[in-house]
């Protein structure tokens, strides 16, 4: 059985500053990973997948929030978001169970999510659609990331 090609030089290419903001975005925290966790792939893994948990939650939350203020149906978008942060966290368990993350690398981690949530729940009131950009970025950097 030969793998599937997947071809890892399809990008969304910056049209304007919102998304020229989160592709920077983007690539310093992949620096930041890369640089912090180098050749320890289950680690980084680990971070990564508690990043990437925080925008379907920020999503749901701010969506909850406006749906109460509106008094107005949510059309399933709450449950499919927060559909998406459990399937992050999933993720995260099985990346933990592999890794065994030291006690230190759980307070980064902790460190992290914090710093990043409201960072993204800020963002996302400012500029949804950067905020948009910034998980669009988020999944093309993971899919180069697990490929390699």
């Amino acid at each position: 059985m030969t793998p599937p090609f997947v071809d890892l030089g399809i990008h969304h290419r910056p049209q304007d500053l919102s998304d020229r903001i989160a592709i920077g975005f983007t690539k310093t925290l992949r620096w930041c990973a890369d640089t912090f966790f180098a050749k320890r792939y289950g680690h980084r893994a680990v971070v990564l997948e508690t990043v990437a948990a925080v925008p379907g939650m920020v999503g749901a939350t701010i969506t909850h929030l406006a749906c109460l203020r509106r008094i107005c149906d949510d059309k399933g978008w709450i449950k499919t978001l927060m559909d998406e942060a459990e399937n992050e966290r999933m993720h995260l368990m099985t990346f933990v169970e592999v890794s065994k993350p030291t006690l230190f690398e759980r307070a980064v981690i902790m460190g992290v999510q914090w710093v990043f949530y409201l960072f993204f729940f800020g963002l996302y009131l400012v500029s949804s659609k950067t905020a948009h950009r910034v998980v669009g970025y988020f999944e093309e950097e993971a899919v180069i990331s697990y490929t390699h």
